[in-house]
């Protein structure tokens, strides 16, 4: 019998690790270095270099990576309770819960059918005298406009891209998640670069990355 669409099973997740990775983790319960240390160093200068960033900071998750950069844009940029953060309509609660957590209020905004990602012009006509930071979503690894996006940012208006998804992807000649003030990955167990849990959190700014 044929299947149809309806009735295949598409799994989140597959195991992607081997004999390697599963050394790698004993020899780091061996070293009693089992949150912090030489190799997470490691991990967040390679992965600086790699995106084109100064500053990889990891964390325990994307979620968690999020809240954190709006937390440091908050004390570095001005940010308020009741500013708002532009940001797509079809998304994760990941992206939209910090916004809130921090006191700040999404805004929510088309997508393009063509990409599922935000559209910038509904940017442009979200944009007011209450908006201090937009915060573009590369969904399912499809890296948003980030040239039109980019040109958006003012001195009042920051940029977070939320580059969970999108390890790796380019807008012409840069990576996801370098064109923003401050940008977002997951390293969760269902994407293709991952750690099992854990997000990193980049920046060209010292201060940020300090906070």
């Amino acid at each position: 019998m044929t299947q149809t669409l309806a009735n295949k099973r598409i799994p989140l997740n597959v195991i992607s690790y081997g004999d390697a990775e599963i050394a790698e983790v004993m020899d780091s319960l061996r070293s009693g270095y089992v949150t912090m240390g030489k190799k997470v160093k490691r991990f967040e200068e390679m992965w600086a270099e790699y995106v084109g960033v100064k500053h990889a900071i990891m964390v325990n998750s994307g979620s968690s990576a999020n809240l954190l950069a709006l937390s440091a844009l908050m004390l570095t940029q001005g940010l308020r309770p009741g500013y708002e953060v532009i940001t797509p309509a079809l998304t994760w609660a990941t992206t939209i819960f910090p916004i809130a957590q921090v006191g700040l209020v999404p805004v929510l905004v088309d997508v393009k059918l063509d990409t599922y990602n935000i559209d910038p012009e509904a940017v442009k006509k979200a944009i007011n005298r209450r908006t201090r930071a937009i915060m573009p979503v590369d969904l399912l690894g499809n890296p948003c406009e980030m040239l039109e996006i980019w040109k958006m940012g003012t001195d009042t208006i920051s940029l977070l891209e939320d580059s969970c998804e999108a390890h790796g992807a380019m807008v012409g000649s840069r990576k996801s998640g370098s064109l923003a003030d401050v940008g977002t990955f997951s390293f969760f167990f269902s994407h293709h670069i991952s750690t099992i849990e854990g997000g990193m959190i980049v920046t060209n700014s010292y201060e940020v990355a300090e906070l």
